[in-house]
């Protein structure tokens, strides 16, 4: 099959969405499939393979005219030129995870799946008006919805009144191959954090954290030099360890020194790129299969929708945000060994079924009968 995947972020990037898009489409291309990209000309001057760590890789399309982040009437200009910039290539199937691209898809009487991750509020007026009035998402054009999480696919169902059959929950995944190895008795661990440094999604908590506690080392990997300065002239603790963002290729090498993966998300409210939006009700985030993959202790806070794929007590710690309850659960480690490495062992089993060659083949399934 020829897969046409029409992008409007940057690639590469240190985004997250970016980074899952380009890692589906490897897993589309793994399953012997012709894959296209159409992004922007935009994002790092650097190798994309070796940036994403890919093994099998799709054929990327840059629209040249766009050498900033589409915005404003850009954004749709981009949509337009995508569209029929994908359609002279004649694919067999579109995908995109932009809602103003899938309406000029269906207007156009093209197949294809749309991949949702939240509600309408991070989107601009045209577009909530769009689907809040008129009964897109149900058209026979649509042949798939993929939904991140149930909570998505219940927004979707409830508010916008799609038709439940159309929509298949695909969650995140990790492309992270590490071997499992059990936590003993230390004096002092390593507890990392990995991701944005939006204050919504803990990564000011973890700072906080570590002058509390003064036993153990911290590390906190994200954002770009000038940032983690900022926070060095803040923070002058020296448990405490800030670095830049790390590319996918060396998160794995990282990840492999640390004890203790933490995941302090604010349980109200969650921004995405670009700091607009609530996705505390959606959320999927790759850091989590990043962290069960790795087969590390996880320490996360109670967010209703992790729990469509982590159980706590089983796979994980949850708690609340309380610098004290986190505190004292991480000083009784060593205390609690054998419990700590069930929960390692079961959360590193779990990842196996997170992978993106499994996530491409349940993107496509069934669609050879539509």
């Amino acid at each position: 099959m020829k897969i046409c995947y029409l992008f409007n972020s940057s690639i590469p990037s240190h985004n997250a969405s970016s980074l899952q898009v380009i890692k589906t489409c490897e897993g589309f291309v793994q399953l012997k499939h012709k894959v296209f990209i159409i992004t922007p000309n935009t994002g790092l001057n650097l190798n994309i393979k070796k940036f994403y760590d890919l093994k099998f890789n799709p054929i990327r399309i840059k629209l040249n005219f766009f050498k900033n982040f589409p915005k404003g009437i850009k954004y749709y200009l981009f949509s337009f030129l995508s569209v029929f910039k994908a359609i002279s290539l004649k694919p067999d199937l579109f995908i995109t995870r932009n809602l103003f691209t899938l309406f000029i898809l269906v207007i156009l009487n093209k197949k294809v799946v749309i991949e949702l991750h939240h509600d309408l509020s991070n989107e601009g007026k045209f577009i909530k008006f769009l689907y809040n009035n008129f009964d897109i998402l149900n058209s026979k054009n649509i042949i798939k919805i993929i939904a991140i999480t149930k909570a998505v696919k219940n927004f979707l169902t409830k508010e916008l009144k799609v038709y439940r059959r159309k929509i298949f929950i695909v969650p995140s995944a990790s492309s992270l191959r590490m071997h499992f190895s059990k936590l003993k008795n230390k004096k002092k661990y390593n507890i990392g954090y990995f991701g944005s440094l939006d204050k919504t999604k803990g990564s000011r908590f973890v700072m906080e954290l570590s002058k509390l506690d003064k036993q153990n080392d911290y590390y906190v990997y994200g954002g770009d030099k000038r940032i983690i300065k900022q926070f060095k002239n803040h923070y002058k603790n020296k448990n405490l360890h800030l670095h830049v963002f790390v590319s996918y290729k060396n998160l794995k090498n990282h990840l492999n020194k640390m004890d203790v993966l933490v995941m302090p998300s604010n349980n109200k409210t969650l921004r995405s790129l670009g700091g607009i939006g609530n996705i505390v009700k959606y959320t999927s985030p790759l850091k989590l299969f990043d962290y069960l993959a790795s087969g590390k202790l996880i320490i996360i806070s109670k967010l209703k929708v992790f729990e469509e794929v982590i159980e706590k007590n089983k796979h994980c710690i949850a708690l609340d945000l309380n610098h004290n309850k986190w505190l004292k659960v991480i000083c009784k480690i060593s205390k609690n060994l054998k419990k700590i490495n069930l929960l390692k062992k079961n959360a590193f089993l779990l990842s196996k079924k997170y992978t993106y060659k499994k996530r491409a083949q349940d993107f496509l399934y069934g669609l050879n009968n539509q």
